[in-house]
């Protein structure tokens, strides 16, 4: 792409160009001495000048069919101009002294001309009402506004002798339409400051139809809605009362883009109505932005102009104008730019790359089978990189985000974006709503419909590629071998889309007779921050809640469902020791002091012993006991262990979440080889049971394969709680030097009956204990950093059994029960949030790579995955009925 270059300067005469408006035949420029200047397009030359106003032109812009230009001015006027004959046709005044017009509108819909003024109002007139008709005759004298005549901090404002000396020179304007403002046409004080800017849109995110947006020197940006020929205030967008906000523009995707006082742009998303970015983009106010392509363009009074990309960093600046950029728009063929220099510059831009396509509006809805279009809008959703906790990714989630939103939005679903914490990547809500009568006949009245809420997020992890260890372009889906590669196939796009698709077939064949209530989250791979205080804000759109369904994990194998019923909750903690010394020499001072990474090293050594078992007093005490019942859900997958070809493969060995001892053995006798679970930050594959477990501890008989050793192994990872040492961080890393400060991060899994508090606090008396028999010169600080609780549900629940149902009717086979060593945060909140129990119904295969390079779904699993949940939720209206 080339860069930016000027292609053309004109001159307009000796006046600074404060506005300007282009059709497809002429550019209208507003000037400092009251003129409006018409400019020939095709070969930039100058038409003619209007003349009629008394104070400088602050503001054009043209009807959507061009055929009327309307300017408002430092005199307290609009007019409206003819743009064939180039005539005025309308001149419209305020009952009110507004003193200077800044900014204004014209909607075709409603045939209304809007606009803001320094009096802090914003006014209208409407065409449609005979009763503000004005009548033609002599225009009435318009007195100087003794606000316009105070100096500018850009330009040198017309004095009054020169304003009387332009009156003069006028045309005859006996045919001019007279026009006043009614009274009840005046919004007073709307805001708190001048009213600089509006924008005129259509549809944006959660209000259709027309809207205003109003931009003050207050610093707030007001949305308004257009109706019944009034404004009705829907929104405030509450800024920097220091930065008032001078311009605006707003993408197809939804952000609002501020220039405001300072040099900043403010960037809105208006999905969630929170301000994402503010950006120190200029030295000086920015006069104007606008949108260019996928990203946007700023100009500032201190006479440069940025181009920016749709990531929001910086491309390019220009700054060939002598003096401030005071205008700028964007036309079919250029960017225009008018300065205090006296000169408009056209600007040929790069044609920017394609953006990449949101279905905003535009239906994706088509005859084509649903099964296609999943996997059309799973190929468009894994080209966004939505890596949360990655700065560089922060905007790439938004986009996620609201793609996911227009998908259920066009598949029938009433959809929002419910915002995070700050700084954090907003939630995704969609509902669909059941049909009015079940497949029975019983009306809503006497059967309540049920609601299932299917949980799962749009945020992928990191996909690193410096050594090539992926086959494809991790963010390109790419199909191989009845494979579907690329970040998120599996973990968790792909089955959040089967999901969505699999409501919307029953919504398409009127077959939906459950409600269903979708919440996807951006930050489940950064630890679900700010869900749980995004979910209480927006507590009323999860009311009456019975069943909470998710898929965000896998198969033990290749060949076997599985349901999971339980997961181990997690607690995150950190321990520092530390001194006030720096880093030292070990030369010198190694042995003369206590070196804080030495008793961290001791205090860790403490925490598990040689046989794996956690030495926090009291660490097993509320730990359930194993349940006969429980004890028969692990024998059809001790079965299946000592049975299947896929149970021992390489694949699966390497990928699944049991990789044992037991099967290690006989793995090598086969000549293959097993490693650790794809899901690293939940599994922990090194701890096997310990004394104080009952009933758990391996049996000693011989044989590479024994059921109650493999029965152990898999309660170790799956049932059982543990302690990690993750890592050892040092202030500096030099074989020579005495690190000042060490930090270990620790983990605790925990399991039912466990409690967070109660483990947290036994862990850092513990750890404190263990500091303080050492006699250290060192300090110590202990931190809790996060936590998460376990989920177990219910295998002979009737949800459970419903699932159940659906899989063997899908697979022609039983699925097997399994625990899972991980955790998942938002779980057992949304069970106790909603007080509806939860089922987890894993879609993908062993060696699906989740979090590993060449991540993977198989497509006979995605699309299996869409009919057992179609399945299910057409089960579960029929089982209620019966109920009923």
């Amino acid at each position: 792409m080339y860069p930016t270059r000027c292609v053309h300067t004109i001159s307009q005469d000796d006046n600074s160009v404060l506005s300007l408006a282009a059709s497809d035949k002429y550019l209208f420029s507003g000037s400092q001495s009251s003129r409006i200047h018409v400019w020939d397009l095709q070969n930039f030359s100058l038409v003619t000048s209007l003349v009629g106003h008394r104070g400088s032109v602050l503001g054009l812009t043209l009807s959507p069919d061009q055929l009327r230009l309307f300017s408002c001015s430092g005199d307290g006027t609009i007019r409206v101009w003819d743009t064939e004959t180039l005539r005025c046709i309308y001149l419209i005044q305020s009952c009110h002294d507004v003193g200077d017009i800044f900014s204004m509108i014209y909607s075709s819909t409603a045939n209304m001309l809007i606009f803001g003024s320094q009096n802090t109002s914003i006014q209208w007139y409407d065409f449609t009402d005979p009763q503000t008709h004005g009548s033609t005759g002599n225009v009435p004298v318009i007195p100087l506004n003794p606000r316009s005549s105070q100096k500018s901090k850009f330009f040198e404002s017309p004095s009054y002798e020169d304003i009387c000396d332009e009156v003069d020179r006028f045309p005859a304007e006996d045919d001019l339409i007279k026009c006043v403002i009614r009274e009840k046409n005046v919004r007073s004080n709307a805001h708190d400051g001048y009213v600089y800017c509006l924008l005129h849109a259509v549809d944006i995110p959660n209000i259709d139809g027309e809207v205003i947006l109003s931009g003050s020197g207050d610093g707030d940006v007001k949305i308004w809605s257009i109706s019944n020929s009034s404004l009705k205030l829907l929104n405030t967008l509450h800024g920097d009362t220091d930065k008032g906000v001078l311009s605006m523009a707003i993408s197809e995707d939804g952000y609002l883009f501020c220039g405001v006082q300072g040099g900043d742009v403010q960037i809105w998303d208006l999905e969630t109505n929170q301000l994402i970015r503010s950006m120190m983009a200029h030295t000086d106010d920015v006069l104007a932005v606008a949108i260019r392509g996928s990203g946007f363009v700023s100009a500032s009074a201190d006479g440069t102009i940025k181009v920016w990309n749709e990531e929001f960093e910086f491309r390019e600046c220009m700054d060939d104008h002598d003096g401030i950029v005071l205008s700028m728009i964007c036309s079919q063929d250029y960017l225009i730019t008018g300065s205090s220099d006296h000169s408009i510059k056209f600007w040929d831009m790069p044609s920017p790359a394609k953006p990449i396509e949101q279905f905003r509006r535009t239906s994706i809805v088509q005859d084509a089978p649903s099964s296609d279009t999943l996997l059309y809008v799973l190929d468009k959703w894994i080209t966004m990189r939505t890596v949360s906790g990655s700065p560089k990714c922060k905007e790439e989630c938004r986009r996620g985000a609201r793609f996911l939103k227009n998908v259920l939005q066009q598949l029938g679903a009433v959809s929002r974006m419910l915002p995070g914490t700050a700084g954090r990547n907003p939630l995704v809500y969609g509902r669909f709503s059941a049909r009015r009568t079940s497949n029975a006949g019983i009306s809503t009245s006497e059967s309540k419909i049920p609601t299932v809420l299917v949980y799962g997020h749009y945020d992928v992890i990191a996909a690193q590629n410096e050594k090539q260890q992926w086959n494809t372009d991790p963010f390109t889906l790419t199909g191989k071998n009845g494979y579907l590669y690329g970040r998120g196939t599996s973990d968790n796009k792909g089955p959040v889309l089967a999901s969505i698709f699999a409501v919307y077939e029953l919504l398409k064949e009127g077959l939906l007779d459950v409600n269903v209530i979708f919440l996807v989250e951006g930050e489940e791979e950064n630890g679900s921050v700010g869900f749980k205080e995004a979910v209480n804000t927006y507590k009323d759109l999860f009311t009456d809640v019975d069943l909470i369904l998710l898929s965000n994990s896998y198969w033990l194998g290749e060949d076997v469902p599985c349901i999971t019923y339980g997961l181990r909750g997690v607690i995150h903690a950190s321990i520092t020791i530390s001194n006030t010394l720096s880093d030292l020499h070990s030369g010198v001072e190694g042995g003369a002091i206590s070196e804080p990474l030495i008793d961290l090293i001791h205090v860790t050594g403490k925490l598990v012993d040689n046989n794996k078992q956690v030495l926090i007093p009291g660490f097993y005490d509320d730990v359930s006991q194993v349940t006969e019942y429980e004890k028969k859900l692990y024998d059809p997958i001790v079965n299946w262990l000592q049975t299947s070809e896929t149970a021992l493969s390489q694949s699966r060995t390497q990928h699944s979440a049991i990789t044992s001892p037991t099967l290690s053995d006989k793995s090598r006798t086969s000549g293959t080889s097993s490693s650790s679970s794809p899901r690293t930050h939940h599994h922990n594959p090194n701890h096997t049971c310990c004394d104080k477990r009952p009933n758990i501890r391996p049996t000693q008989q011989n044989g590479p394969l024994d059921k109650e050793k493999l029965k152990q192994e898999l309660m170790a990872r799956w049932r059982f709680p543990t302690l990690s040492v993750h890592k050892i961080d040092v202030s500096i890393s030099n074989r020579t030097i005495i690190p000042r400060c060490a930090k270990a991060c620790v983990s605790m899994r925990i399991v039912p009956d466990q409690s967070i508090e109660d483990i947290a606090a036994k862990f850092e008396e513990h750890v404190r204990q263990i500091f303080a028999d050492m006699h250290s010169e060192n300090d110590i600080n202990v931190e809790i950093q996060s936590s998460a609780e376990y989920w177990l549900g219910n295998p002979e629940s009737r949800y459970f059994k419903a699932v159940e149902k659906a899989i063997q009717k899908e697979w022609h086979m039983e699925p097997l029960y399994i625990r899972e060593g991980g955790s998942i945060p938002a779980v057992r909140f949304l069970e106790k949030f909603c007080d509806a129990p939860a089922v987890h119904l894993p879609m993908g295969q062993a060696s699906d790579q989740a979090h590993l390079h060449n991540e993977r779904i198989r497509l006979r699993n995605l699309h299996a995955g869409r009919r057992i949940i179609k399945s299910l939720l057409q089960d579960l209206s029929s089982s209620n009925n019966n109920m009923a």
